[in-house]
């Protein structure tokens, strides 16, 4: 009996491991058939896409076949979970559609930019809603929504439409097998991380999409972010960096200037601004001061258009920003990315921290800045007494720049929604004249001096591929040569561009002009935030680098001249030192290394500069001894507050009803709320607000919000109660509150 039970037992097990081979063996063959076939198929797509060529997606696939072997591999893993649905057809056309879109995406990105699409771009899409028309025309616009309906129905009609599986699903062996092919992707990763074919960090970002397959880059960017936590982080390791970054400083000796490189072609002695700018050589008369006003200027898409090879101007397209570069000290100025990527220069300019460390393709603004402080100039120059404002001639909440601001220690912020009198260039971008005033009246909104951070946005692309300027002031001509790698549309942005870049070099000139004549010493330090979406080359370039600008430090006193080639992160470090600075603690550690040179220390000095940066916003903020110290500020828009001084209701010969809300410093984004209800607004000065067919009630409260294109609400008047004129004595006088 016992021998005819194991005999039934043996039976049964060998007819499982049978059924369960047969299982394995279908599933596989699923795979291969539904999942790496597919996939093969789907990379190949991809890279075209990414490439703009279905020839050059072929020739990738020729020249790297491990590397586009590897990535088929990436999309079949996760196409195997469809494996693990009844309704298969409908989950593999969900995970196609996923790939494809990305690929399009990635493509589209790809005309109005350098930089490829990475995951962070999908924190940025309501970003991209408010600058969508920049971009797109309304065709354009109607076919994308067009697709997604296509899309949508697709996914419809499929859900209903698409057979299910007859049998359930043996989890038993459809769980494993996904979950080996995840895993083999995960070790196929490794393989190529630790044999070099892979790379953890990319430099350039549209190289490394081209050099390890857009599979792979976006994944990374979706799974790797943050900054990876070092090796040898620990308390006993911050304790000795911030031991000898404390001896530096103790024992620092007075700051001479010497120059560390020979400016190339700009060492020649002051000479007079171009034209009538003789005012901006004198140094203003003032009293000593110990820390002067210190203001930024990040320049929209800003370099000197000279250094492209090949290219003639019917004139000098910067004569001012030449002469700045030959009388104050000058270099150029790394920058983390190319076309795009602003918010990321400005990061590393305001921080110090070097975005190297992060996540590929990371927007600090949009991950971790969003809950957390970070050391940076506004709270260092906070402890000396400064006020901090930021200003920029676009939305307020363009990159979230409305919340970030204060986890970086800003006072106020002044965006579009809070100026008046604003010109747009052809292409509906603010142009920059308008920072002079803005940057004149933060400097009056304070009795002591201030740090002021100034975003330009008149340089910004799209640019344009027809010619949509009647006279230019530039005009330019190419070599022949041009026409082999660039095209008639191309031509047609770059003449464009230029004569934006001429309108900003005006704005330089007024800008300083403003600034010298004031009693007040002050430093001004402008550049760059990236290369403009030009289909650059390095060999297109002079400088034979795709990742570099270049700033100036002007100032209406005496500083030596100096030339000094540094990266974002080291900017304000630098000009800390120049001003003999050296307050907070990413300064002083910049400050020990701008001068070396060897190899070792230049290692030891990024190593350091990781640990901190982690430590600052991931570990246990040693360096701060346990507790950070920078609280969020109670950010003010506007150093100009919006006020409503008065409300008056009348009614017109036809018995229609108008309000009229008097006030200071209204602007075309001010829109009147009554009892918490937006009405529709008509803005008829910085006075004056008119509402429409409305009879407002004694006790009603108005607001005056201000509200982007996005329309999000960034700030808000106080409330002011309307009293008819019978609760007033009969008075129809408007109301008025002193």
């Amino acid at each position: 009996m016992a021998s005819y039970a194991a005999f039934r037992f043996a039976g049964t097990a060998a007819g499982l491991e049978i059924m369960m081979r047969e299982k394995f063996g279908l599933l596989l063959k699923q795979f291969l058939t539904q999942c790496f076939f597919p996939a093969v198929v789907l990379n190949l797509i991809i890279e075209a896409l990414s490439r703009c060529s279905l020839w050059k997606a072929a020739g990738y696939l020729v020249t790297s076949p491990l590397i586009f072997l590897y990535n088929t591999l990436v999309i079949a893993a996760t196409l195997s979970i469809a494996l693990l649905f009844r309704r298969r057809t409908f989950a593999r056309f969900i995970l196609y559609v996923i790939w494809i879109a990305i690929g399009v995406v990635d493509f589209v990105l790809l005309q109005f930019r350098t930089t490829p699409f990475t995951a962070v771009d999908l924190l940025l899409i309501k970003s991209a809603f408010s600058i969508m028309g920049h971009y797109l025309n309304v065709l354009e616009i109607i076919l994308i929504l067009a697709a997604l309906v296509l899309v949508i129905l697709g996914c419809v009609v499929l859900w209903k439409k698409a057979p299910r599986l007859p049998d359930r699903i043996h989890y038993s062996i459809a769980v494993p097998f996904c979950a080996l092919s995840i895993g083999a992707a995960v070790l196929a990763t490794n393989l190529g991380v630790d044999s070099g074919m892979l790379a953890v960090n990319f430099g350039n970002l549209a190289d490394a999409f081209h050099s390890y397959g857009l599979p792979y880059c976006f994944m990374s960017s979706l799974l790797n972010t943050g900054i990876d936590k070092p090796s040898s982080y620990s308390e006993d390791v911050v304790d000795s960096i911030m031991d000898v970054l404390d001896e530096s400083v103790a024992y620092a000796a007075p700051h001479t200037d010497a120059d560390t490189t020979p400016a190339p072609e700009t060492s020649a002695p002051k000479t007079p601004a171009p034209e009538a700018s003789e005012s901006a050589v004198a140094p203003v008369p003032s009293e000593e001061e110990a820390i002067p006003n210190i203001i930024f200027l990040q320049l929209e898409s800003f370099f000197d258009p000279k250094l492209i090879e090949g290219v003639e101007f019917s004139e000098d397209p910067v004569p001012y920003y030449q002469y700045l570069k030959e009388n104050y000290s000058t270099g150029y100025f790394n920058v983390p990315s190319i076309g795009a990527g602003t918010a990321n220069t400005e990061f590393e300019t305001i921080t110090g921290m070097n975005l190297d460390f992060f996540g590929p393709g990371e927007y600090p603004y949009k991950t971790i800045l969003k809950d957390t402080t970070a050391e940076s100039i506004c709270y260092n120059l906070k402890t000396l007494g400064l006020s901090t404002h930021a200003i920029h001639n676009n939305d307020a909440t363009f990159y979230d720049r409305h919340i970030v601001f204060s986890q970086l220690g800003f006072d106020t912020f002044t965006a579009i929604e809070y100026m008046n009198d604003v010109e747009e260039t052809p292409l509906g971008w603010a142009k920059d004249a308008i920072l002079t005033g803005e940057i004149e009246k933060a400097l009056d909104s304070t009795q002591e001096h201030d740090f002021i951070y100034t975003i330009s946005v008149q340089g910004h692309g799209a640019y344009p591929e027809e010619a949509i300027l009647e006279n230019p002031a530039i005009t330019l001509t190419v070599p022949e040569e041009y026409w082999a790698e660039h095209s008639e549309a191309e031509y047609y942005g770059l003449l464009y561009y230029v004569n934006q870049l001429h309108e900003m070099d005006a704005f330089l000139r007024e800008l300083t002009g403003m600034l010298e004549n004031r009693d007040e010493n002050t430093v001004l330090v402008l550049y760059g935030d990236h290369l403009p979406g030009f289909s650059f080359e390095e060999e297109d370039l002079k400088n034979h680098n795709l990742f570099q600008t270049q700033y100036v430090i002007w100032s209406n006193f005496d500083m030596e001249y100096e030339y000094r080639d540094v990266e974002a992160y080291q900017l304000y470090s630098y000009v800390f030192e120049r001003l003999d600075l050296h307050e907070g603690i990413i300064p002083r550690l910049h400050q020990k290394y701008l001068d070396s040179s060897d190899e070792i220390e230049l290692a030891a000095y990024q190593e350091d500069l990781k640990i901190l940066q982690y430590d600052m916003l991931y570990g246990n903020q040693d360096c701060y001894d346990g507790e950070n110290p920078h609280e969020a500020t109670a950010l003010t828009m506007g150093v100009e507050p919006i006020r409503i001084l008065g409300v008056k209701s009348r009614r017109d010969s036809s018995d229609d009803r108008t309000v009229m809300v008097f006030g200071r410093n209204f602007t075309p984004y001010s829109y009147v709320y009554v009892n918490g209800k937006q009405l529709e607004t008509a803005y008829a000065g910085s006075t004056l607000l008119i509402v429409e067919d409305l009879e407002p009630a004694d006790g009603d409260i108005f607001t005056v919000c201000q509200i982007g294109e996005d329309r999000i609400v960034i700030g808000t008047t106080k409330e002011y109660t309307y009293r008819t004129p019978s609760s007033l004595g009969g008075s129809t006088a408007p109301t008025v509150l002193q």
